[in-house]
């Protein structure tokens, strides 16, 4: 870590008398930054706030990993519980700690016949929203269809 501490008034401090000196030397980028180096703690700043900065995005880099890892696992764990009660034949159950239930659930898919689909139910694209309420009140939709998803939706409620 830096000689410095990360610390907003120790940095406007060093980038002020950074300044007064930058004012007073020729522009020689070499000159200004021996310069700077000698006689002020600007660039003990920067080797702070870069450190934390550097320090900071492991950290996230390590808690976005962590969160992944647990996404994995909740949702193996979701799996196994949608297998357990497919295999116990139970749709729906009351625990002390959750309910879960599981529905097959339907989605609006486009059929290659959508050209014949009437104008009301467009706005700049299909209006999938409509399509979907439509063919769920039992009304035909030319070009779409409602069809079960390949996989059953599990739901688990806590208090």
């Amino acid at each position: 870590m830096a000689d410095v501490t990360v610390s907003p008034r120790r940095l406007m401090e060093a980038m002020s008398a950074a300044q007064k000196l930058i004012a007073e030397l020729p522009d020689d980028e070499r000159l200004r930054h021996d310069v700077i180096e000698g006689e002020t703690q600007a660039f003990e700043c920067l080797d702070a706030y870069a450190e934390q900065a550097i320090a900071d995005a492991a950290l996230v880099k390590q808690a976005r990993e962590r969160a992944s890892r647990l996404e994995a696992r909740a949702n193996r764990n979701r799996a196994i519980v949608s297998a357990i009660l497919q295999g116990l034949q139970v749709k729906r159950t009351e625990r002390a700690m959750f309910t879960a239930s599981l529905a097959q659930r339907t989605e609006v898919v486009e059929v290659p016949t959508n050209e014949e689909l009437p104008s009301a139910f467009v706005r700049t694209a299909p209006d999938k929203v409509l399509i979907g309420k439509t063919l769920r009140s039992g009304e035909r939709v030319p070009g779409y269809e409602l069809q079960d998803k390949t996989d059953v939706t599990l739901t688990l409620r806590t208090g």
